[in-house]
């Protein structure tokens, strides 16, 4: 929670004149649910990042793709692993 929130939700309870027991408990929902959002947020993140990571099994059929469910991707050759692994970092960073 940001300090401009934090203000907005003081500054509106005293021109209300709201107590300040009811102001603390606003405070303390609206951090609340803050930071569930945030840990939902980071969850759902979490489980895109390992379902893409790995999810991905070698294809019985042909050596050189991966399945995931109905898809099929061609596996990566080992000198462009690197590129790949730093682009990977830059967009870990990014989001």
């Amino acid at each position: 929670m940001s300090f401009k929130d934090a203000f907005l939700i003081v500054a509106a309870g005293v021109i209300l004149h709201i107590s300040m027991a009811a102001i603390a408990v606003l405070f303390i929902g609206y951090f609340g649910f803050t930071r569930l959002d945030q840990w939902l947020a980071n969850r759902a993140r979490d489980k895109v990042f390992e379902d893409e990571l790995y999810g991905w099994t070698t294809d019985p059929e042909d050596s050189d793709c991966e399945v995931n469910g109905g898809m099929t991707r061609l596996k990566v050759p080992s000198n462009e692993k690197i590129m790949v692994t730093r682009i990977a970092e830059v967009l870990r960073k990014i989001l």
